[in-house]
C-alpha cells in the first residue's frame, strides 16, 4: 500500500491517501475526528443552506394557499369572485388572518371595496362577501373580517402541499386583467408541481419522467371553463411586458407553467432555466 500525505496532514494526525489493491485512491483518517461525507451529501448540504438564506433573506412579500383545500373555495363561489378572494388575500395579517390596510387597521365595507375596485359596484361586492361568509371563507367577528386560515395565510408554513403568492406581483395583475382571469388563475393553483411549477395532473410526484402535463384541452377541463375560452383568456394573463403562464411548445405538444415571480412552491430560489423561461425580451 502506497501512502501519501493530504492537505489535512498538517493538521490531523494519522491522515494519509492511499492507493488500495484495486488501483482505487483511498483516504484514510482516524474516526475519533473524522467522519464519511460524500458528495451527494455535501451537495445536499448546500442546497439546504442556499434554501435557508433564501428563506431568511429578502424574499419578496406573499401569502400562502393551501393546495388541497382551496377546492372547497371554488366550488363555491363564482371565477370572479375567486378573483376578488386573490386579490383581498394579499391583505391578510400575519397569525389571525384578518383583513387589514396598510396601517393594520381593520379593512372596512369601503376599504374592501376600494381594494378591489368594486367602490361603485355595492351589489356586486355584496354578492361576493356574502358567498365567502355563507361558506366560511371570510368570516366576521365584533365587526373585523378575517379569511379562513384553512385556504388562506400569511406567515411561515411547514405544510408542502402550499402555493405562494407574492402579493405585488398579484396587485399588479389585478390592475392589468379583469377579476374573472386572476380568478382562472386561482383554480390553476391545485395543480401547480413542486420543482418545476408546471401545471399538471399530478403536482406531488417526483419523477420528472412521470409528470402528466396540462395541455389546452386537459388544463380547461381541470378548471371547469371550455378551450376556447382558456385559449383566448391566456395571452390577457400579463402585467407590464411579463407573463404569467408560459405556454411550451415540444413538437406538436403544449404545455403550461406558472411565473415563479408571481406563483410559487419552492423555499429556494426560482432556477435561471425557469426564470429565462418569461423573459420576452428580442433581438
Amino acid at each position: 500500500m502506497n501512502k501519501s500525505k493530504t492537505d489535512e496532514h498538517r493538521y490531523f494526525d494519522g491522515v494519509f491517501s492511499y492507493t488500495d489493491e484495486n488501483g482505487e485512491a483511498r483516504i484514510s483518517a482516524p474516526a475519533t475526528t473524522h467522519r464519511v461525507i460524500s458528495y451527494e451529501q455535501t451537495e445536499a448540504y448546500k442546497r439546504e443552506q442556499a434554501a435557508e438564506k433564501w428563506r431568511r433573506g429578502r424574499q419578496p412579500s406573499f401569502t400562502a394557499t393551501r393546495m388541497r383545500n382551496i377546492h372547497e373555495v371554488y366550488d363555491a363561489l363564482t371565477t370572479a369572485q375567486c378573483g376578488y378572494l386573490m386579490r383581498l388575500q394579499c391583505s391578510v395579517d400575519y397569525v389571525t388572518g384578518r383583513l387589514v390596510n396598510s396601517d393594520k387597521s381593520a379593512m372596512s365595507y369601503a376599504d374592501m371595496r376600494k381594494e378591489l375596485g368594486l367602490a361603485r359596484k355595492k351589489s356586486t361586492f355584496s354578492e361576493f362577501l356574502s358567498a365567502c361568509k355563507r361558506n366560511d371563507i371570510i368570516t366576521e367577528k365584533d365587526g373585523e373580517h378575517f379569511v379562513n386560515q384553512r385556504y388562506h395565510f400569511r406567515g411561515a408554513f411547514t405544510d408542502p402541499y402550499v402555493v405562494k403568492a407574492y402579493t405585488t406581483k398579484v396587485k399588479h395583475v389585478y390592475r392589468e386583467v379583469k377579476a374573472a382571469d386572476i380568478g382562472l388563475m386561482y383554480r390553476m393553483l391545485p395543480y401547480v408541481h413542486y420543482d418545476l411549477n408546471a401545471l399538471c395532473d399530478n403536482p406531488y410526484e417526483d419523477d420528472p419522467n412521470k409528470i402528466r402535463w396540462f395541455n389546452r384541452k386537459s388544463l380547461a377541463e381541470a378548471i371547469g371553463v371550455d378551450p376556447a375560452t382558456l385559449g383566448r383568456r391566456l395571452p390577457k394573463m400579463k402585467f407590464g411586458d411579463e407573463y404569467v403562464i408560459a405556454r411550451i411548445k415540444v413538437g406538436g405538444k403544449e404545455k403550461y407553467t406558472f411565473n415563479p415571480n408571481v406563483f410559487y412552491r419552492k423555499d429556494t430560489k426560482p432556477s435561471d432555466d425557469l426564470i429565462a423561461m418569461f423573459n420576452t425580451k428580442e433581438a
